[in-house]
Formats: C-alpha cells, structure tokens, sequence
C-alpha cells in the first residue's frame, strides 16, 4: 500500500507540473519587437524590383529560456532611440530607425534583467542588432572568429559596424567559433555559421518544444522574397557566400523541417506572438 501511495502522489505531481519547471532543454521563445527601420526604396533590398518603393523593416530581439540559463540573441536598435518619436536618419535620410520600447523595458516586462542574461550572441554586429550589446557584459558571448575579428580589429567601420555599441563586451567571455555550435550540448540550440551579409555572420536554430525547430535569421535574408527568389543585396560583405549560405540553409530546413523566422519581414512577424506572450 505504501508504494502505491507513493506513485499516486508522484502521479499528482506530474500532473500538475508546468513549463517552468522543465530541468532540460527549451522551455520557451520570448519574440521582443527591437524596433523599425523605413527606407525611402527597398529596391537596394530586391534588385531590380520595387524601385522607389518606401518599405518598413521590423526589428527583433529572442529571449530564450535554457534549463541552463537564459540566452539572447540579436539586441536590435538602441535603447536611446526610444526618446527620438521621430527616429533617427542615415545615409541622408534613406533610412530612419525607430525604437518604441527599450529594449530594458522589455525585459523587465518577462522579469529579466541584462544581468540574468548568461548566454548572448549577435547573428552579426551592424547597428540594427547590436544597438543595446553593452548591456550584456555578463554574459558569455558566442561569435563567429571572423566577425569578432571584424568588431575588434583595426576597421569595425569597415564592415559597416558602429563600435561604440559593443566596446564594453571587450572583457565578456567568449566562445569563439568556428563554423556550427551546440550551445548547450543537447541540440536545441544551435549556432550555424551563414557568413556573406558580414565576415562571420550566423543563424540560431531553436528546437521549441511544441513549436518544433525554427531558424533565426539575422540578415541571411531580409525579407520572405529573398529567400524564395534566392536575393542577396549587393551591398553584403561577400555576395557569392552570401547566395551559397541561402543555399545551404534552403538545403538544411528542407532535411529538418525547420521554419525560417525572417527578422525583418514585417507581414511574416505580424503573424508571430510578441513579448511578453512567448511561443514554446
């Protein structure tokens, strides 16, 4: 009698445990909306096409909760934006980004601080991603060894990068890699190598739990066009890698499955919950 007391009690527990007391793998996907970039004509986006064509690109941020630990990737545009309603231009006003909520304010929203953020990485580091990465120099940092070459070498200018946005990561931990990355050995979260856009940029597939495998694609693609019509802009770092990156990544969601979630396609992240409602 006893030892079945004991497994109607342990059925009881079972029964009423929930997804925060998952001990393994991914538990859940915060998708935090990291602001908006307008372009006067997205035709430097899609060659050839929709010429003087304005356009708005989304902007996100992805907390993820790990049984070991909280991980973000990409940090969108800086939080300082957010006091500037009417944005703020480059290029003579070809592109003007905005930055509603604080990347901060976000987080605290899910009851996040920066500094419970121990696992961080950037799909690549132009302004429109590493807008908010000083915050996190908690963190052990997770890039590509050419693109962290790129941001701390002679010329992060060079390659576009703004490096007062991540100066202050210097000190942080890094895992430097070389190509494709477990991040926590389990194969839920894996860091793939997409270089082209820049030296060393990457992807992040997450395994979700109900969701199944997605991809995170930075600027692998800008928006659901290039990745059916197999479009790099040319103003990528190196656009023949950046044509066989598509290619591979075409090639890897056909053999899992996977979803590919396209940072800045703003009709396809229309669809997909926001922050604080999260995806498992």
């Amino acid at each position: 009698m006893r030892n079945i007391g004991t497994a109607f009690v342990l059925l009881l527990l079972a029964g009423c445990a929930t997804p925060t007391q998952q001990t393994t793998g991914v538990d859940r996907m915060y998708v935090i909306n990291c602001g908006e970039n307008h372009v006067k004509d997205v035709s430097r986006w899609t060659p050839g096409v929709n010429i003087g064509k304005p356009h708005v690109f989304s902007n996100h941020c992805y907390l993820i909760k790990h049984a070991q630990g909280w991980m973000l990737w990409d940090t969108g545009n800086a939080d300082r934006l957010a006091a500037m309603p009417n944005g703020f231009s480059v290029a003579g006003g070809a592109i003007t980004a905005y930055m509603k909520k604080p990347l901060v304010e976000s987080l605290k929203e899910i009851g996040v601080a920066p500094a419970d953020i121990r696992h961080f990485a950037l799909s690549h580091a132009h302004g429109d991603h590493s807008g908010n990465a000083n915050l996190f120099t908690a963190a052990t940092i997770y890039v590509q060894r050419a693109e962290y070459a790129a941001m701390f070498g002679a010329e992060p200018q060079k390659y576009g990068f703004i490096p007062s946005n991540f100066e202050k990561l210097r000190g942080n931990t890094a895992m430097i890699i070389d190509g494709d990355y477990d991040v926590f050995g389990d194969g839920t979260v894996t860091i793939k190598a997409a270089p082209g856009h820049t030296p060393g940029h990457q992807v992040l597939v997450v395994r979700l739990p109900k969701t199944g495998p997605v991809i995170l694609s930075g600027d692998m693609v800008h928006l659901q066009y290039s990745w059916n019509y197999r479009v790099a802009p040319s103003f990528n770092f190196d656009v023949p890698r950046s044509m066989a990156t598509i290619d591979a990544m075409k090639d890897y969601a056909q053999q899992t499955g996977a979803q590919l979630w396209i940072n800045h396609d703003l009709e396809q992240n229309a669809k997909i919950p926001k922050a604080p409602a999260f995806i498992q």
